[in-house]
């Protein structure tokens, strides 16, 4: 379920994936087979609702990891707090139209 008021950086709905990288340079040992890889790379992958649900990828640079999970963390958990404000609102609203109903 997606709100379109959910978040003005829709970077900060995804989710940090560590993952193995090859460079593609022709000289590197990363090209010799599947067990060579460059370990570990950080990437921060999110859906970008505005063009079309296309799924986006940025690499995260090592000392900067930390302060986006927190990051991403307080504006899930803002974003949760949100959806439950929301819903007590539209309930409270369905209420109050039951009521004046009732009333008539």
């Amino acid at each position: 379920m997606a709100y379109s008021f959910r978040h003005t950086n829709p970077e900060m709905t995804g989710v940090i994936i560590k993952e193995k990288v090859r460079c593609g340079k022709k000289n590197c040992h990363c090209v010799a087979g599947k067990a060579y890889y460059h370990k570990w790379y950080h990437y921060l992958y999110w859906r970008d609702n505005q063009n079309g649900g296309v799924l986006r990828k940025r690499y995260i640079p090592q000392g900067k990891i930390k302060s986006l999970k927190r990051k991403i963390k307080f504006e899930k958990k803002r974003d949760s707090a949100e959806k439950l404000n929301l819903r007590n609102c539209l309930k409270m609203y369905r209420q109050m139209l039951r009521d004046q109903i009732l009333e008539d």
